[in-house]
């Protein structure tokens, strides 16, 4: 009797057991977090950095004599095919529910490749539709090789969490692959997706390091690319997005003063101003000023003249360089779909309406308060 008790608990023990036989082990495991995706000579190249388990949870500094990623890439005539190609190159599963970017050259987003991108990237059951979406013109495996400064884990690079530094400088608002594909379908049917460099003149006791800049937008419609706005002429989108956390601009006074500025609780509206087949539109900038740089005496007047003469000449450049991509920078044309539908259907082509230089009739900015930070504008050395 005895004897069967113990031959039942070995058993009862046995199919226990035999309830975490199919787990993934995590060390039998890679973790992709980042990728890129080209197209050239009739093939889709498609770069893929897997990183280190051991050190995705840890934020502190990491030992530089660690690997924390290893990043190659494989070619196919589809998407699909060279990831079959990833598959056949390594000897573990691969798990997806790290991805945190995709970053795009100009041809992976021409001639309706975008669709084909998106589609085979979100057939896999772990990816996420939050996964951060780029563009740029350098080369791909740089960015995925580059990890932050001073050595940090990677999964804090700028690509895999671009929330913090928005936070401290809104350039460029991020953007995931949900906001992409609800933008793409809304008139006028195109994107502004962050534009990507590799900045160097990092210096080490070892060697030269890298980091990773935003510095503007690549415009793409469901279709095709339409180009890059880069560097102080895509200043604009900043002003004209709600999302905006602060973020800072250098101008000078009537009296050819230099200053710099933090700007803040930034609030935004477009009015579009109808008549007959014409309309216009009104932007209502209102905004708080901190100043945070200067050189002699400066009153509050001289602050907020200079303040609305650079957000003003901003938001014109930006339009303006839109307007030579053939682009609607600032989504004027959704603009009108949510205000005046009726104007939009019976205008519109493709979605979009016509823009001209003239379109924009007026921009307001409203400084509606200015922090000095201490208890007057003069300066500390006499």
């Amino acid at each position: 009797m005895l004897f069967m008790k113990k031959i039942g608990l070995l058993l009862v023990g046995t199919f226990l057991l035999s309830g975490c036989w199919d787990l993934n082990e995590n060390e039998r495991m890679f973790y992709v977090q980042g990728m890129g995706i080209d197209y050239k000579d009739g093939e889709y190249e498609v770069f893929i950095q897997i990183i280190s388990f051991s050190n995705v949870a840890k934020t502190e500094t990491i030992s530089q004599d660690n690997i924390q990623s290893e990043v190659n890439s494989f070619k196919g005539k589809t998407v699909s095919e060279a990831f079959d190609n990833l598959y056949n190159a390594i000897g573990e599963k691969l798990y997806w529910g790290h991805f945190s970017f995709l970053i795009l050259k100009d041809a992976a987003m021409k001639e309706d490749r975008l669709n084909s991108v998106i589609d085979a990237l979100t057939r896999f059951p772990d990816t996420r539709y939050l996964t951060w979406i780029y563009s740029t013109d350098e080369p791909l495996s740089e960015f995925l090789t580059v990890t932050p400064l001073l050595k940090r884990s990677i999964t804090l690079t700028r690509l895999a969490d671009p929330q913090n530094s928005y936070e401290k400088e809104s350039f460029i608002e991020p953007i995931n692959v949900r906001r992409l594909l609800i933008d793409l379908n809304e008139p006028g049917h195109e994107v502004n997706i962050p534009y990507v460099r590799l900045k160097e003149g990092w210096q080490t006791q070892k060697e030269p390091d890298k980091s990773i800049e935003t510095a503007g937008v690549g415009i793409i419609t469901p279709h095709t690319f339409k180009g890059y706005i880069k560097g102080e002429k895509a200043n604009g989108l900043k002003w004209l997005s709600n999302e905006t956390v602060q973020s800072r601009i250098t101008t000078n006074t009537d009296g050819n003063q230099y200053i710099s500025i933090t700007v803040k609780n930034l609030k935004t509206t477009i009015t579009p101003i109808v008549k007959g087949n014409d309309v216009k539109f009104d932007i209502n900038i209102a905004l708080t000023a901190s100043l945070s740089s200067f050189t002699g005496n400066i009153s509050t007047k001289d602050i907020e003249k200079a303040v609305i003469k650079q957000v003003k000449k901003e938001v014109k450049d930006t339009y303006n360089a839109g307007l030579e991509k053939e682009t609607d920078i600032y989504r004027l044309s959704e603009v009108i779909y949510r205000q005046k539908v009726n104007f939009w259907r019976e205008n519109q082509k493709n979605g979009k309406i016509d823009l001209s230089e003239d379109s924009i009739q007026r921009i307001n900015v409203v400084v509606q308060q200015i922090e000095s930070g201490r208890k007057s504008y003069k300066e500390s050395i006499q």
